[in-house]
Formats: structure tokens, sequence, C-alpha cells
């Protein structure tokens, strides 16, 4: 072992390190190796060698920056810091004009009226008039508020007023005013920014709020679009009304023409036949007859009895004899007149067939003409009652303060908006990292 001290160890050149203790930390050979070290002076313990591939340090790592910090301040102080500037101190005026309206119908009231009267107590009134509230909204008020967050509300407005030149006034300020190339779907989009519909469930009250930059401009547009929810809502009741009265008005000119023709045909009949009545005339005519058989009975009764005590050539036999023959002449005729035993002769059944038959029609014909009346009346009555109107019990009134924006709950909020959406995306970017070592 001395003579190895003394020598100088073989080194590989290649990618020397110079270290100072290569030897195992533990068991026999490592308690060995310490001992016989310590006789040996340290400078000479020195040795270079090769390191193995599995003992070769890793560089040293680079500090990373703190990305956390850095999105923190991007994310929530700067964009916080910059929505308190703007709403305390750059953030313009709007003024609010706020109205109420409710939207009925006259078999709905009336609904309510009876429903009142006939309750016979306070618990039982209530019940009624709460559940008749209920179906007194129906799709009426959202049919208005609909339209007024609509884009023909903003057609109907253009064509009274302004809409760019109010919501560009000069005092508004850069984030809250129209852009100046803001086309027809960009008006629309701002206009549903600044107007505010509401419809409470259990009373049908519609309310409306509108801003603006100057007050006179809030009062002006809440009054031109109340007018036109009027308008809206009167179209609706007189389109249902003229709808329902065009169907029976229809019908009621139908049956007429029905009833027209009946008559027509039952006159050109009359005409032809020469006859006002058939039945009438079958009637008289069974009545001759009657008069006529009983009259053929008498006289081959009085006959009868002449023949037993005079001639054949008596001048009272011969005299009855002609009568009788008169007679029985006379029913033939009646009977072929009733009853048409030669085809030659139109018979009074034939032409009471074919009247019958007309008359029949004519009847039907005014029957309904009759029942379209009736219900062409029904229908109208029906249109009154369900005729709906806007009342607007809370008109809108020029403000006087500044109710938009909120400055102190906005600049509050935004920082708490902003911490938040920042948080959930740090936790998700965390859980990320996580998954991937």
């Amino acid at each position: 072992m001395d003579g190895d001290i003394g020598q100088k160890p073989r080194t590989r050149r290649r990618d020397p390190r110079l270290v100072t203790d290569v030897t195992p930390s533990r068991g026999i050979v490592a308690r060995a190796v310490r001992t016989a070290r310590s006789f040996v002076p340290l400078r000479l313990r020195q040795v270079e060698v090769e390191p193995e591939p599995d003992l070769a340090t890793f560089p040293a790592t680079r500090r990373r920056p703190p990305w956390v910090l850095i999105s923190f301040i991007a994310c929530v102080v700067l964009p916080a810091m910059a929505a308190q500037i703007y709403f305390i101190f750059i953030a313009t005026d709007q003024f609010i004009a706020e109205a109420r309206a409710v939207v009925r119908s006259a078999e709905q009231e009336s609904a309510v009226q009876s429903a009142m009267s006939k309750s016979g107590s306070s618990g039982a009134g209530s019940n009624s008039t709460s559940a008749l509230s209920l179906s007194t909204l129906g799709p009426n008020a959202y049919v208005v508020t609909n339209y007024i967050r609509s884009r023909a509300v903003v057609d109907d407005l253009a064509k009274t007023m302004d809409l760019r030149a109010i919501f560009r006034r000069p005092e508004a300020d850069f984030w809250a005013r129209l852009k100046s190339d803001a086309t027809v779907e960009d008006l629309v989009d701002y206009w549903k920014d600044m107007v505010t519909t509401y419809v409470d469930g259990p009373s049908g009250i519609v309310t409306v709020k509108i801003r603006a930059f100057r007050p006179d401009d809030a009062l002006a547009l809440t009054q031109a679009v109340l007018k036109l929810s009027e308008q809206l809502v009167n179209e609706m009741t007189e389109r249902a009304r003229r709808d329902a009265m065009q169907f029976g008005e229809r019908e009621v000119q139908r049956a007429d023409g029905r009833v027209r023709a009946a008559l027509g045909e039952l006159r050109h009949y009359r005409d032809d036949e020469g006859l006002i009545d058939p039945v009438k005339t079958a009637d008289e005519t069974g009545k001759l007859l009657l008069q006529l058989l009983a009259e053929k009975i008498r006289l081959e009764s009085d006959l009868f009895v002449a023949s037993r005590s005079l001639t054949k050539n008596a001048p009272s036999v011969q005299n009855l004899t002609a009568r009788l023959e008169i007679t029985d002449v006379q029913i033939t005729k009646l009977k072929e007149k009733l009853t048409g035993e030669t085809p030659e002769i139109r018979n009074i059944a034939a032409k009471l067939a074919r009247f019958e038959e007309l008359e029949v029609q004519r009847q039907f014909a005014e029957r309904l003409y009759t029942m379209a009346q009736d219900g062409l009346e029904r229908a109208r009555m029906t249109a009154e009652r369900q005729a709906v109107y806007l009342t607007v019990f809370v008109p809108p009134s020029l403000p006087e303060d500044s109710l938009y924006p909120r400055r102190v709950a906005f600049s509050i909020l935004a920082p708490l908006a902003l911490l938040v959406l920042w948080s959930i995306v740090a936790l998700i970017w965390a859980s990320i990292e996580d998954h991937r070592i």
C-alpha cells in the first residue's frame, strides 16, 4: 500500500473531474477504506477520475420568474385599477326614465269583477282574484316586452327620432357612447343595453326603464316607446277582431248567396208552371174532388130511388142520369190532374215534388243564413270581450338625478369579479401542472 501511495495513479483525460471522495458510504468496505485513508495526506488523496454516467450531476437550474404574481398583476390589479379609474373619474352620468303599464283584456276584467262579486268570503275572493290575476298576464305582456327590445321598435323610433344623435351626445364618454360607424345591428344591440324591461308574473305589470345621457332624451324615448307599444296592442286587437269578423262575414255572404239562389229557382219554377203554391192548389183540388164524390153519392142515391118508381124515359130519371155522368167526368179530370193517369198531362203530384224540393232548399238556405248571422254576432261579441288594451298607470317623468352608472358598486364588483375569474383559471392551471409531474 505504501508503494501505491508514492506513485501517481493513471487517469484518463476525457472530461476529468476532481473529486475528494469516491468511496462507498456504507458497509465493511467503506469502513476499511476510510481507515486506510486516514493515514494518507489530503493532497495525495485528490485524484482525477472519470465519472460514471449515473454519477453525473445535473446542470444547475435557473430560477423561474414568478408567473403567478405577474399574472395576478396583469389580470387583476391593472384591470381593476383601470375599471375604478373609469367608473370614478371618466364614466358619464346616465339618466333613467321609468314607466309602468299593464296589458289586460275586457273579458279578463269582467271575469275578475264577477269573481269578486260572487265570492262569499274574503278568502275565496282573494284566491279567485289571484288565480285570475295569473290569467290576466297571458302572452300579451311578453309580446310587448319583446317588441320593446326588438329591431322593430328601433325602426319605428327612427321614423320620428334620431337615435344615433341621442346616443352620441358630446357629453358621453368614449366607452358608453355609440360608435360613429355603427350598423343597424350594432344600434339594435346598443338599444338592448340601454333598455330594461321586466314583467311581474302575478300582477302582469310591465316595467320599462330607458337610459340616456340627457334627462329630456330619456323622457322622450320612454314616452315614444309607450306610444308605440300602445299602437302595437291596438293593432293586435284590431287584427284579431278583423279576422274573427271576416270569417263570420264570409259565412253570412255565402249563406246569403244560397238563399238568393234558392229563391231564384223557386221564382223560375212558379213562372214556368204558372202556380204560386202547388201545395195549396193540391189542397183545393182535393177538397173539390171530395165535394164531387159526395155529390156523386147523392145523385146515385136519388137515381136509385127515382128508378124504382119511374121509368127510364122519365125526365127526372134522365136528368139525374145526365148529372151523374157529368159528375163522373169532373171526378175523372180532377183525379187525372192530381195523379196524372195519362202521360200527356203533367200532374200536380209531379209539380208538387219539384216544388217541395225547391222549398226545402229555400228553408235550408234561410236556416244557414240565420245561423251565419248568429255566428257573426257571437264573433263580434267575443272580439269585443277579448279586446286587449295597454294601461299606463305610472307615466314617465323627467329624471333629475343620475342613477347610472353605480360608481361605488361597480368599482367594488369589478375587482371581485376579476379576482374570482383569475382564481378559477389559476386553479385549473395548477391542476394541469400537477398532472404533468
